[in-house]
Order: structure tokens, then sequence, then C-alpha cells
């Protein structure tokens, strides 16, 4: 009798299990975590393939390509959506940085040696990703098709070192000079953004987010500053909506808004009308001026998707392990993947046929390549020598600057 007892409380335990996991699927979020991040990344590193193979019909004018289940003209602009994928890492490193600077200081009132130390860290951080591939990119190349010394050296030997030392430090567009890679002119505009966050966390608790958000709004208009779509201009209002979220969490509590008691009614009901919210966005997104209202492509627009997907896509079982793997490796991505749809495998890309299957093959390619540069970086303990430049720097500051 016990051993029947015994079988049938575990079963009750079992179906009480069941339900509970069946109403943890419902619960409120807890946090925008690390790996919510990593999936975000892994969204916009997919979204960048689509925008970089198929933005207009010029980037593939000479070859034939199916967009079934679309056609030509919806699949081109869908793709082109995709330029939105530079803001999702423009808000991500606001959220990310505010976080890092919050834990050195809760209130923002930092040192001269700690925000010499914070900014400097930051930059190696950021820039240590990007120096191996410079480096290997640049001697592969060159002993492919010479492509190194073609970019650089073609007016000489001291403007080639000068533009090699530039590119190293990811400074090409700061500077207006030649990049070896088209698309690593996002490096200046990240540089500038982990410059420039102190000093906007600071704005923001002495003039409050309304002014600062109003003046960076207005300043530019102002003082008719050029608009370029790949501007510091253009991105750095996803930034500052990315420092906002972090120090109040807003991520979490807008998934978190509850318009039905019932857990299953609310998300259902929430879904419908977020969706056709993301639909009337996408509309308004495609018929924005983009030269007069980048705040609202860049910056709103963005920042409502990724509010979207954080609340129904990121954590579905297997997808989000996909999208967080991807999200791991989107750095080496973007630096690669131009190297091989742009300048040595391009007639193999796109020769696939299906958009989808091409930009899966680009995917996946560059996606290889980066396993091996982390695999060459653990061969030559890459990170062991990052730590300890950082050390080497960090003892100058203690030495140089004063608190």
């Amino acid at each position: 009798m016990e051993a029947v007892k015994t079988k049938e409380s575990n079963e009750v335990q079992q179906v009480q299990q069941n339900v509970s996991k069946q109403k943890n699927t419902m619960k409120l979020k807890t946090e925008f975590s690390k790996n919510n991040t990593l999936a975000l990344k892994g969204i916009a590193i997919i979204m960048l393939m689509f925008r970089h193979l198929f933005k207009d019909n010029n980037a593939f004018k000479n070859y034939t390509v199916s967009f079934f289940p679309f056609g030509q003209a919806l699949g081109v602009e869908l793709s082109a959506f995709g330029k939105i994928c530079v803001s999702i890492f423009a808000f991500l490193t606001g959220y990310g940085l505010m976080l890092s600077l919050k834990k050195l200081n809760e209130k923002y009132d930092f040192t001269n040696k700690q925000i010499c130390k914070w900014t400097i860290g930051r930059i190696i951080k950021t820039l240590s990703g990007y120096w191996v591939i410079v480096v290997l990119s640049m001697i592969i190349c060159q002993i492919i098709d010479g492509r190194t010394q073609t970019v650089l050296f073609n007016k000489g030997i001291i403007n080639g070192i000068i533009l090699t030392i530039v590119n190293f430090f990811g400074l090409t567009d700061l500077f207006g000079v030649t990049s070896f890679c088209s698309t690593w002119w996002y490096m200046s505009i990240a540089l500038l953004f982990i410059i420039s966050i102190p000093i906007f966390a600071k704005l923001f608790k002495k003039h409050g987010y309304l002014l600062v958000l109003a003046s960076v709004v207005a300043l530019p208009r102002i003082l008719g500053w050029k608009y370029s779509n790949s501007s510091y201009i253009a991105f750095i209002f996803p930034v500052l909506l990315g420092m906002i979220f972090a120090e109040h969490n807003l991520m979490v509590k807008i998934a978190n808004i509850k318009i039905n008691k019932n857990n299953i009614v609310n998300k259902v009901f929430k879904l419908i009308i977020d969706t056709i919210l993301i639909v009337v966005l996408y509309i308004i997104y495609n018929n924005l001026q983009e030269n007069l209202f980048w705040e609202i492509r860049y910056g709103i627009i963005p920042v409502c998707l990724m509010c979207y997907l954080y609340e129904f896509y990121i954590d579905i079982p297997v997808l989000k392990h996909i999208l967080q793997y991807l999200g791991k490796h989107s750095m080496n991505i973007f630096l690669i993947h131009s190297f091989i749809r742009a300048y040595y495998c391009r007639d193999f890309i796109y020769s696939q046929g299906n958009f989808i299957k091409i930009a899966a093959i680009l995917l996946l390619c560059s996606l290889a390549l980066s396993i091996a540069v982390d695999l060459f970086k653990k061969l030559i303990r890459y990170d062991k020598w990052i730590n300890s430049l950082q050390c080497f720097v960090n003892k100058k500051i203690d030495k140089y600057i004063y608190e």
C-alpha cells in the first residue's frame, strides 16, 4: 500500500510541477539579461546580412535572385529595413555601458582617475576584438591578391603607414580617410559612443532627460550639421535611449505592463496589439524622410521593435540559443562578412538563388571564419596579451593622473 501511495504522490508532484512550468512561461519578466542582449545582437546580425546583400536592386543587379515567398520589391524593402541593426547595436552599447558606469559610481560622480580608467578600458575592450581581425585580414588579403598594398599603399609608403595606423585604431570614418573595409565605418562612432556616455550620464543627472534629448535633437539642426546615415549624429539618439532604459529598467517594466488580469489573455492580447503596432511603425519608417526624422527612424522605431522582440520572441526555446550564439560572434561576423560578400566570394554567395538561402550561406561562412578567429586567439593567448595591455595602461594612469 505504501508503494502505491508513494507512486500516487509522485504523480501528483509531477502534475504540480507541470502546472508550475506552464505558469512560469507566462510569468513576469525579472531582468534584461546579458543573454537577452546577445539574442538581440543575433537578430541584428541577421538583419545586417539581408541589408548588405539586398538593400537595393543595384546590390545584386548582375545576379538572378529569387525573393520567394515575397516579391522582389517587398524583399528589397524588408532588407533595407535591416539598417536598424545599427540602432540595435547602438542601443545595447548605451544600455550596457550605462550599467557599467552605475557599478563604478551610482551617483555618476566620478574622479578623474576612475573615468580615465573606465573609458580607456572600454576602448581597449572594444578594439581588442577589432585588432586581431584587422591584422589577419591585412595579411591574408595581401597574400591573396595584394589588396593591402593596393588599398593602403597606393600613394606611397608614408601615406600607407598613416592609413594603416588610422585603420588599426578604427578611426577612418572620423578622419574621412580610406578604409580597408567599407563596412568598418561603425568602429569610429562606437569609440565616440564610449567617450560620450560618461558625459551624457552627468548631463542627464544635472539637467534631466527631456532637456538633454531635446538638445540632441535640436543642436544638429540649429548648427546646420550635415546628416549622414553612417554618422555619430544619426545614431547617438538610440545610445541615449539605451542609457535611459538601463537606468530605469524600462525594458522589463514595459514587458510587464498588464492590460488584463489573466496572464494568458494578457499576453495574447498584447501580442496582437504590439504586432499591429510594429507593422504600423514599419510603414511609418518607410515613409519618413531619413534626413529629417532620423531620431524616429533610427531611435524610437528600433527601440519599439526591441521591446517587442524581448517580450515575445527571444526567450523561445532553441531559438534563443541560436540567437545568443550568433550574438556572441556578432562583432566578428560584422567585421568579416564584407570580405566574403563584396571582395572574394561574391559570385558564390549570389549564385545560391533564393535570397534567404543567400543570406544564410553568407552568415554561416562568416560564422565559420569567426569561430576560426576565436580558436586562433586562444592559440596565441590573445586575451592574456590584452589583459597585460590593460594592466600596463592602468599603472600609467595611477602614476600620472591624480584623483
